[in-house]
């Protein structure tokens, strides 16, 4: 072995480390990148519409006609509100929720509504509206979603 040849040995042992550390950089950033890729289908991002459950409407006083009423005005109102774009209604984990209350009183029904927020069960919005027994739910439904939309800055469908 000649002077030079120990020379260079050294040389292209050196220069070894800094490849292989290259090697190692690059496999870790193409690693992060491909799991991070991989992690933006598997995490679950919430969307930017607000998630709304329509609560059965109770009977007041045990009145079983009023207690159809609040089913069927309940189940009207979320018919009305999925057809709103930007609501998603939900069954489970809701960002507000509507309940109701239906009474029979004298010649007409009081039907209360009121819109709250679940993480902190804020009542952002109640109100009361009176209907004759004979009265057309699906309008009320119509009435109420277009408040629910109101409140929550939601604008009408066109």
């Amino acid at each position: 072995m000649t002077e030079t040849d120990s020379q260079t040995a050294p040389a292209a042992r050196r220069e070894r480390p800094g490849w292989v550390a290259i090697a190692f950089i690059g496999i870790c950033v193409l690693t992060a990148v491909a799991l991070y890729l991989g992690g933006v289908r598997m995490v679950h991002r919430p969307s930017l519409r607000p998630a709304i459950t329509v609560l059965p409407f109770t009977a007041g006083n045990a009145d079983v006609d009023a207690g159809r009423f609040g089913s069927s005005l309940a189940m009207q109102l979320t018919g009305v509100l999925r057809n709103a774009r930007e609501l998603r209604v939900v069954d489970r984990a809701p960002d507000v929720m509507v309940l109701g209350n239906v009474e029979r009183a004298a010649e007409h029904m009081l039907v209360t509504t009121r819109l709250v927020r679940t993480a902190n069960r804020y009542q952002l919005w109640a109100h009361t509206y009176e209907l004759d027994p004979q009265g057309d739910s699906a309008a009320l439904a119509q009435t109420i979603a277009t408040a629910v939309r109101a409140e929550l800055h939601i604008r009408p469908d066109r």
